[in-house]
């Protein structure tokens, strides 16, 4: 990534790179995660009400429906997190619905350093009720499948901030979207871009902990998997609780204008 900051740090004898950069800014959405402590076992009850937009602890589940599976082994998927639609900044292009309750659901963490396309499922509410006589508020019958598979205890509060990044990696690389044209009549591009830039550890790090629209970060094991996820970035998230564990979510950027949420594909990476 290389985000305004970096840019304004760029030193004089590269500063005609400026320029470029700064017209290239895409904006995107940061997610901040901001612990609310941990859950021991699923007898004990949430940190978050039942219907706050939060990473972990348990969903928002009303009593007439059914928690989640997974499709090819009937077990229970993990609550990866849920966002009320509400709280998002709106982006340009990034047409995430203005209310209701995104859920997110998934299957568990792949062998170190590989790819995989991840059983997961999408849930969405347009409305929701805030009466927990209405919901399903024990979730003690996970307490088998949170004990014996890779399920993350710790909870916590999520808040928004609209952020903008050239996405240089992916978009110099990879991206067929939205593709960076670099400029090769600037003789101190190469320069930059494979001696400064790469020395800016500080700066190429995901802000926060994920975020909605944009475009991917690059990770070690990610290129070779980024040119066969198709659509608009829903949701990347670099999990607090596992250093190196990255879940992303695309969608066809149509499906997402029209709250269709049936089609997401997802995917996680662990290096």
């Amino acid at each position: 990534m290389i985000d305004p900051n970096l840019i304004d740090k760029i030193p004089e004898e590269l500063a005609e790179v400026k320029p470029f950069l700064k017209s290239n800014l895409l904006p995107y959405i940061a997610i901040t995660c901001q612990d609310q402590g941990w859950i021991r076992n699923a007898s004990d009850p949430d940190l978050l009400p039942p219907w706050e937009t939060k990473l972990g602890g348990y969903p928002y589940l009303p009593k007439d429906m059914d928690y989640p599976k997974d499709a090819e082994t009937d077990r229970f998927l993990m609550f990866l997190g849920q966002i009320d639609c509400a709280d998002v900044p709106e982006l340009p292009g990034f047409n995430l619905p203005k209310q209701g309750l995104l859920q997110f659901y998934t299957g568990y963490v792949v062998p170190m350093g590989e790819w995989e396309s991840t059983q997961h499922y999408i849930r969405y509410f347009p409305e929701f009720s805030k009466d927990e006589g209405d919901l399903i508020t024990d979730f003690s019958f996970l307490e088998e499948e949170r004990s014996y598979n890779h399920w993350y205890d710790h909870v916590y509060r999520l808040s928004f901030s609209l952020e903008s990044d050239v996405f240089l990696d992916y978009r110099s690389g990879f991206s067929v979207f939205h593709p960076l044209d670099e400029p090769e009549h600037l003789p101190i591009w190469e320069e930059f871009y494979y001696e400064w830039f790469y020395e800016q550890d500080e700066y190429m790090a995901l802000k926060g902990n994920g975020k909605l629209g944009g475009y991917p970060e690059v990770h070690s094991y990610v290129p070779e998997t980024l040119d066969k996820a198709e659509g608009q970035l829903l949701l990347e998230l670099d999990h607090p609780d596992d250093d190196g564990v990255y879940f992303y979510f695309f969608i066809d950027p149509e499906k997402l204008s029209q709250a269709d949420f049936s089609q997401v594909s997802s995917y996680l990476v662990a290096v």
